[in-house]
């Protein structure tokens, strides 16, 4: 047994899980800083003309405009009215009643 009673193989997955989580998280943090190097390094090599940044720099607002955009009709179709207050789950009789708006 390992710990908390635990067969050790059962311990070792879950610290595996974990450090998976981690290090995805990490690397989704660290991604938008990796584009950005890799942006300057092929501009200092290549030195494109004016017109291929433009466009490169047009096509970056579209997308940041798309997404934000996205977002916030994400958000205003979807939800419930403010004034709702939630209720969170709770258990009735032996059986978990799910959280809700009322």
């Amino acid at each position: 047994m390992g710990r908390n009673r635990r067969h050790v193989a059962q311990s070792q997955q879950k610290d595996a899980d974990m450090i998976r989580v981690i290090l995805w998280n990490l690397f989704l943090f660290l991604l938008p800083f990796m584009l950005t190097a890799l942006w300057a390094l092929w501009v200092r090599r290549t030195s494109p003309r004016e017109a291929v940044l433009r466009s490169w720099s047009q096509a970056t607002l579209v997308g940041a405009i798309l997404v934000i955009t996205s977002l916030l009709v994400w958000r205003l179709s979807t939800g419930d009215a403010p004034e709702k207050t939630y209720v969170p789950p709770a258990l009735k009789d032996g059986q978990v009643v799910p959280g809700r708006f009322e």
